[in-house]
């Protein structure tokens, strides 16, 4: 079996006027493929024995499709203004947004941070480090929501992950790792649950298909028929809770 690290040196190679693509060549693939990371980074991905030419050439051919993507990632990535951990100020959890109190508390088993009676709840002697503070809660509280929804689609998708880890993941929602780890941004817990219930399908439908092509999506309709229409709320949505 061949190693599926390429020997090839990475490198880039430009498209256009205006495109410049990441080439990484593998040994397990067998098709040409071009990804659009969420922070616009170009992804051509060649099999081992593809010549660089080659690839240019079908980057050439996807352009208008590489264009189309780009675009979608400014909607998704439109800009948010940023916290500032205030009185009043709104963060979400499950798509609802729910305003933040500073709050002083002596005693010394008190959380920095809780969500109690429709509010966040933040000691104000720990203001300095509340963005730390909403990242672990939504860490350990995103964890145990998001492995029930994972259990609950496990069966009708057909699949068993290994484990189920939520942590920052750049600009992703999700990624499954090649032992069937299911991987869930942080962030992902702020959705509303339809689209969170999404992004777990569609990342446990790679633990048996790996690429999106037409088998993937069959598999993702079969377990939610409504997929487009969720694919493309957390498109045109999904910036705002990031």
């Amino acid at each position: 079996m061949a190693s599926p690290i390429s020997t090839k040196t990475p490198t880039t190679v430009s498209v256009g006027n205006d495109l410049t693509f990441e080439v990484r060549w593998s040994a397990r693939r067998t098709t040409l493929g071009i990804t659009v990371d969420r922070d616009g980074t170009l992804v051509l991905a060649l099999p081992e024995d593809c010549p660089l030419e080659e690839g240019r050439a079908f980057a050439e051919e996807k352009q208008f499709w590489v264009y189309t993507k780009l675009a979608e990632k400014k909607l998704l990535r439109r800009p948010t203004a940023s916290k500032r951990f205030v009185e009043g100020e709104g963060h979400y959890y499950l798509g609802r947004s729910y305003r933040l109190r500073l709050v002083d508390d002596a005693a010394p088993e008190t959380a920095p941070l809780r969500l109690y009676q429709g509010r966040w709840r933040l000691l104000s002697t720990e203001r300095s480090r509340a963005q730390d503070h909403f990242r672990e809660w939504y860490v350990r509280h995103g964890k145990d929501y998001i492995r029930g929804r994972v259990e609950r689609y496990a069966d009708r998708l057909e699949v068993s992950p290994s484990g189920v880890a939520v942590r920052p993941l750049g600009y992703r929602w999700g990624s499954c790792s090649r032992d069937g780890t299911l991987n869930f941004h942080w962030r992902t817990a702020c959705l509303p649950a339809r689209l969170i219930d999404y992004v777990i399908v569609h990342e446990s439908a790679h633990i048996h298909e790996p690429r999106h092509d037409d088998a993937f999506w069959h598999r993702v309709e079969r377990a939610m028929p409504d997929y487009e229409r969720r694919k493309r709320e957390l498109r045109e949505e999904g910036g705002g809770y990031f």
